[in-house]
């Protein structure tokens, strides 16, 4: 455990990475901590190059004595960088990040059908990697470390992928092969998109000023995975591997899942039984050939049919709409969350699904009525979860995972 300087350091730091920008008042009131002790905390951070003072304030920010703006702190926008790489079954995505959220790389590749096993996607993964660090070192910058995010169950102690049905994948140590593929450079953490990406939509919404103490990201990617925030944080269960609801049982005597089971939510609310459903099938097999690497593609074909009136493609996807509100509100009954936000794919499909999903969770809540859950639609969408693995390491250092980077 922390000793009470490093507490009040790390305090501090965590408000101002969630509430940034802010004046010094602000940050004290936030923390709760004397004027001189937070001046220290400031100043520390500062030597470290993790915060920085921003003068003069934007337009219209507040302002000190006979008008002249009050200086404002957020994190340092120059020394460091973080970095996310997600995944998927048909794309890998990388990205880095100054420690305020400013893109300096970002970078996406399709990956083919044949290349799911572990050891070809990291293979593939590599000149990502190696761009990654590039990028930070040709801007300067000491690289904080990368945050590896995947469609599935996954040990974040250990970083070791205990199960991705998308991929096919059991007992895979990612964060080993990520580590050896950087050459120990830099730090590697792993985790679940759906956790990465309710990180992400916390701090967006914290920064706007909306509910994100409790909340419950629902992805629309590869399956259907929660990301869970309980008072503020991740909320990871007692093993470590919460959050893998599309494999819920909604529908007892509906379609066969991957999994083995009938009727798991993803049979009728995930992305690829909604894409089988709506296009016609002899154009899905033209269009899917032998593998499954084509789900962003898919979803392309049912946004530009869905904006045409498809009948069939608007009927499939208000149906899933309506599955999606009942699976909402049941984790809703289990978990109490005051808003839950849709991403990735659902995002993008979100004209033709939301209504429908927001009447069926409505209908569905145990105490109906005003004060029920939000039903919402992330602004984060597609990169959500690779914003997210690169503030997860910033989140590493701010919650004491990780030591802080020494000062000058």
């Amino acid at each position: 455990m922390p000793g009470d300087a490093d507490a009040t350091l790390l305090s501090v730091f965590r408000h101002i990475v969630d509430h940034g920008p802010l004046t010094r008042p602000e940050l004290g009131t936030g923390v709760g901590l004397a004027r001189a002790t937070t001046s220290g905390a400031v100043n520390d951070l500062m030597r470290r190059g993790l915060v920085a003072e921003l003068v003069p304030a934007p337009q219209g920010g507040p302002q000190g004595r006979r008008g002249r703006p009050t200086a404002l702190l957020d994190l340092d926008d120059e020394r460091h960088a973080v970095a996310g790489l997600e995944i998927g079954i048909d794309r890998i995505l990388s990205a880095v990040y100054s420690l305020r959220g400013r893109e300096l790389l970002r970078t996406e590749r399709s990956v083919e059908p044949e290349s799911v096993n572990p050891r070809s996607l990291l293979r593939r993964a590599q000149t990502a990697l190696r761009e990654v660090l590039d990028a930070a070192e040709d801007d300067r910058r000491t690289l904080l470390g990368v945050g590896v995010s995947v469609p599935g169950l996954v040990d974040a102690s250990t970083g070791t992928v205990k199960y991705v049905p998308s991929l096919g994948w059991r007992d895979v140590a990612l964060r080993a092969g990520v580590d050896e593929a950087l050459g120990g450079r830099t730090p590697v953490l792993v985790d679940g998109d759906a956790n990465f990406a309710a990180l992400a939509e916390r701090r967006a919404r914290l920064r706007e000023g909306l509910e994100a103490a409790s909340l419950i990201y629902l992805t629309g990617t590869y399956g259907i995975s929660a990301g869970v925030i309980a008072d503020g944080r991740l909320w990871r269960g007692g093993r470590g591997m919460a959050g893998e609801v599309g494999h819920l049982v909604v529908d007892p005597d509906g379609p066969a899942c991957v999994c083995g089971r009938r009727g798991c939510f993803e049979t009728r609310a995930g992305l690829s039984a909604i894409t089988t459903e709506a296009l016609e099938p002899a154009a899905h097999r033209r269009r899917a050939g032998a593998g499954r690497a084509v789900l962003s593609a898919a979803v392309d074909e049912l946004v530009a049919r869905a904006r045409t009136g498809d009948e069939r493609v608007c009927g499939v996807l208000a149906e899933a709409g309506r599955w999606i509100g009942r699976g909402a509100a049941a984790l809703t009954a289990v978990l109490d969350p005051r808003v839950v936000v849709l991403g990735g794919h659902y995002a993008r499909l979100a004209p033709w699904l939301l209504e429908p999903a927001r009447e069926a969770f409505a209908g569905a809540q145990l105490v109906p009525g005003t004060d029920i859950p939000t039903l919402e639609v992330s602004a984060g969408a597609d990169w959500a979860p690779t914003e997210g693995a690169a503030l997860a390491v910033l989140m590493s250092f701010a919650d004491g995972s990780r030591p802080l980077p020494a000062a000058d």
